[in-house]
């Protein structure tokens, strides 16, 4: 794969993404309030958690065995559909067991929504699992693209006709995953390569993508949890209005982490086919380039962010502007271990990947169970940036000893380097804009 033109073209994909996704929960943010903001913020961090853990590291594995290849492609989208299909009839037996921890009493509908949004999004990472593995980076981009769109179509439309409640808009995100996922379903079956899909197919190698997939899911899981934790812990401990607060400053603050996880995603996909020295150039370039980008950005919103955030999501959020400012160190360190990181998710998730998430995990909680009772919101966020910025100092450390390449190999730029990461991108939209 060619990392550089596949990350401007996903740079461009991303950035559209972002402000798609800014407008969306802008819109549900003034809508519902802080309480109901946090109600829809506890079912979100659900969602993310539970696609992660239902998919059972079957993204990662659907990259790990295409490997370039649309061989498979048709086998492994009958699969995901399989897979989705009992994630769904799973939760709908269960749903007396995990409801309450849902915090959506009285509100009936919330539960079997919360059923098909995640069957979808299951359905959707596996096939940008697919995309990926495949190196159909463009499919991969579109997939995202179109889900963003019509979510923020569709609560738009739900803005205009002044009918937002949590029940509503989590119809719309149903319906959002929905289409995203029948068209890039029917575009990976209509370019894979045609060949017998029966129970033997499918079930050829399928324990192998298991395994692949296992300590990925082991990993992402440990920390989706690390990340989502104040979610769950803040609610008990300072309300459900904290909550609201808490939710608005990290998910503004994690947009730090979008353009990184695009160069982590294409970094993963092509270290899955080997982790030689150009793909540690690969990343060393990558990390570098991330520094140039973030370092500036973090301090420019440093300054800015108890302005910002008032202003954008409304005077009600006045608290989450300074949790906001605490909160953006550690993002800004995410931001740059999710590079280094996909030199060991090529590798198939080492013990360090798993470790290190868990070690994270325990200060995190550690911290937060210590700080909260006394500072509060601030004592949570706080915690968060040392846990954030720890864990890419461990990382880094692992690296560098794994590769033999010094720290400033990853983390500092050459001016010459930056000036050239511009030209190119520059180049890159202006030929675009020529061809549209």
């Amino acid at each position: 794969m060619r990392v550089g033109p596949a990350f401007l073209q996903t740079f461009v994909s991303q950035v559209v993404q972002s402000a798609a996704s800014i407008g969306t929960g802008i819109l549900i943010a003034r809508a519902l309030g802080p309480t109901g903001q946090g109600q829809y913020a506890v079912v979100a961090a659900a969602v993310a958690l539970a696609v992660v853990v239902a998919s059972f590291g079957q993204f990662e594995g659907n990259v790990l065995s295409s490997a370039g290849s649309s061989e498979s492609g048709r086998v492994l989208l009958v699969r995901s559909v399989i897979h989705s299909g009992a994630v769904a009839a799973i939760l709908l037996l269960t749903e007396p067991a995990w409801r309450p921890e849902l915090g959506v009493t009285g509100q009936t509908r919330v539960p079997v929504l919360f059923t098909v949004i995640l069957a979808f999004e299951v359905e959707a990472a596996l096939i940008r699992g697919i995309n990926l593995g495949q190196h159909h980076v463009t499919a991969y981009n579109i997939a995202a693209l179109l889900q963003r769109f019509a979510y923020l179509a569709l609560v738009a439309a739900l803005w205009i006709m002044a009918r937002m409640r949590l029940d509503l808009v989590l119809s719309m995100w149903a319906l959002a995953a929905m289409t995203s996922v029948g068209v890039s379903g029917t575009w990976i079956w209509a370019r894979s390569q045609r060949g017998p899909v029966n129970w033997r197919s499918l079930a050829s190698r399928w324990t192998n993508n298991v395994r692949k997939g296992l300590r990925a899911l082991i990993t992402i899981s440990v920390t989706l949890v690390l990340v989502r934790c104040d979610v769950w812990m803040l609610g008990p401990l300072l309300g459900i209005q904290t909550v609201g607060q808490v939710s608005i400053a990290s998910s503004l603050a994690e947009w730090l982490w979008y353009i990184p996880s695009i160069l982590g995603n294409l970094l993963f996909a092509a270290a899955a086919a080997g982790t030689g020295e150009q793909t540690v150039r690969q990343i060393a370039k990558a990390s570098r380039a991330v520094v140039t980008l973030v370092i500036p950005t973090t301090v420019t919103l440093m300054l800015l962010g108890r302005w910002i955030v008032p202003t954008i999501y409304g005077i009600a959020y006045q608290e989450a502007g300074t949790l906001f400012v605490i909160l953006l160190p550690g993002m800004a360190a995410v931001a740059i271990h999710l590079v280094i990181d996909s030199y060991f998710s090529g590798k198939g998730f080492p013990a360090i990947s798993i470790w290190a998430a868990i070690g994270a995990l325990v200060a995190k909680v550690v911290l937060n169970l210590m700080f909260i009772g006394r500072y509060g919101m601030i004592g949570a966020v706080t915690g968060t940036t040392v846990v954030y910025v720890t864990l890419l100092v461990v990382k880094l450390i692992a690296l560098c000893r794994e590769t033999g390449q010094p720290a400033r190999a990853f983390l500092v730029p050459t001016w010459g380097e930056t000036v050239g990461n511009v030209v190119a991108a520059r180049a890159w939209i202006l030929d675009r804009l020529r061809l549209a």
